[in-house]
């Protein structure tokens, strides 16, 4: 209902105009008026039309267009932030797959509650998608561990279970491994490996040196 996405559309009278004389839609107002205006994203991506009608023939003045053209643009702005909102939650969840089988999930930061939450969807979608076996939890970057995230932990693992893929933790560190072990949480039932080598090679892979 927008020119080329770009420009607004305004048709004062929908029984007249060549665009919607015919429609069916305006044979069941019995006519009216509309004013269409795009909403962009900075990149020019239009995500879509911003609409005003009467149920009678009307003459858009330029300052409804204006007012129109305020609003489109602020809910652009409203979509573009919800889009980088949504890019830095993805790059926050980064699993790296390394072969048909198998991705890597580095943790870096903290896992709290939130957090944990955003890794079990990832990981759960990921791995239905990719038909994963394993997933490699690498701790290497993970700042600091207490009992909340080690229970946020094997939460990730139970879900991982669920759609039978296997979780291995690698790359703690030692004095996070000393604070895992006074904990009170239950890591019986999670491979544990001292670094992605030693995983993989848990799995059946090796890591082989490119010499060229």
């Amino acid at each position: 209902m927008v020119r080329a996405g770009r420009e607004p559309l305004i048709i004062d009278d929908l029984t007249t105009n060549s665009f919607t004389k015919d429609m069916d839609v305006t044979k069941s107002l019995g006519g009216g008026s509309l004013v269409g205006v795009p909403i962009n994203f900075r990149n020019g991506e239009n995500f879509g039309t911003l609409c005003a009608m009467d149920s009678r023939p009307h003459h858009f003045e330029d300052d409804h267009i204006a007012l129109m053209k305020s609003m489109a643009s602020l809910l652009g702005n409203v979509l573009e932030l919800e889009k980088a909102h949504s890019s830095i939650e993805t790059l926050s969840v980064p699993l790296v797959p390394i072969s048909s089988e198998v991705a890597i999930l580095p943790i870096i930061g903290d896992v709290d509650e939130e957090r944990t939450e955003r890794i079990i969807e990832t990981a759960l979608s990921q791995s239905v998608k990719k038909n994963l076996e394993y997933i490699l939890l690498d701790l290497s970057g993970l700042h600091d561990i207490d009992e909340n995230n080690m229970n946020n932990l094997l939460k990730i693992s139970k879900s991982l279970d669920l759609v039978g893929v296997q979780m291995i933790i690698t790359g703690i560190r030692p004095q996070l491994a000393m604070k895992a072990v006074q904990s009170n949480s239950d890591f019986e039932h999670i491979e544990v490996s001292a670094n992605l080598s030693q995983a993989l090679d848990y799995i059946g892979y090796q890591l082989i040196k490119n010499d060229d």
